[in-house]
């Protein structure tokens, strides 16, 4: 079992620069699907399967089946919705409560080397449960940053956008990308 969030390498579909760090993959997630209604890189199992190989959350060797692609739709969305919670400043249980199931196929365990590192891994053996798992271990370590990195994670309310961005204002009250910042 390795960490597969410490390898993340996931490019924005767009060539909007994500945040730093762990957010980076949740926001590439996010964003992989643009308010124009042509542009999904997820719309079908092999734009998907691309995709997490570009975002190295999948081996060459691996595949999608009909079922862990439609859970991928899932977890995106619930994604997106919770970031959508976010930049209105409110609370969505039903949102949270999606999000927790999508994430649940995770498997997250505990981990501890040699040198008594302690870290979350997927127990997984199989390759989609091991990519939800990169996608909650980003959460739970931009959740539990001091900085609340987690809720800066916002989605742009503009029309025909909807993009991910982090709001780095200092009150943590922007509504907007930088493309719709005035």
């Amino acid at each position: 079992m390795s960490d597969p969030a410490s390898s993340v390498s996931a490019v924005p579909a767009d060539g909007f620069d994500p945040s730093p760090g762990p957010p980076h993959l949740v926001q590439s997630l996010a964003n992989t699907l643009s308010a124009d209604p042509d542009v999904d890189h997820l719309r079908t199992r092999e734009q998907a399967t691309a995709w997490l190989r570009t975002a190295a959350l999948l081996p060459a060797e691996a595949g999608l089946s009909n079922s862990e692609h439609a859970a991928l739709l899932r977890l995106r969305e619930s994604i997106r919705d919770v970031l959508a919670a976010h930049t209105d400043g409110r609370e969505d249980a039903q949102a949270a409560a999606r999000l927790t199931k999508a994430l649940a196929e995770g498997r997250l365990v505990l981990t501890v080397d040699p040198e008594s590192t302690v870290q979350l891994a997927s127990a997984a053996r199989a390759s989609y449960p091991s990519i939800v798992a990169a996608v909650a271990i980003a959460i739970a370590i931009a959740g539990s940053a001091a900085s609340g990195t987690w809720l800066r994670l916002k989605s742009c309310p503009a029309p025909h956008c909807g993009r991910s961005f982090r709001d780095d204002s200092p009150s943590s009250a922007a509504r907007y990308c930088s493309r719709h910042v005035a």
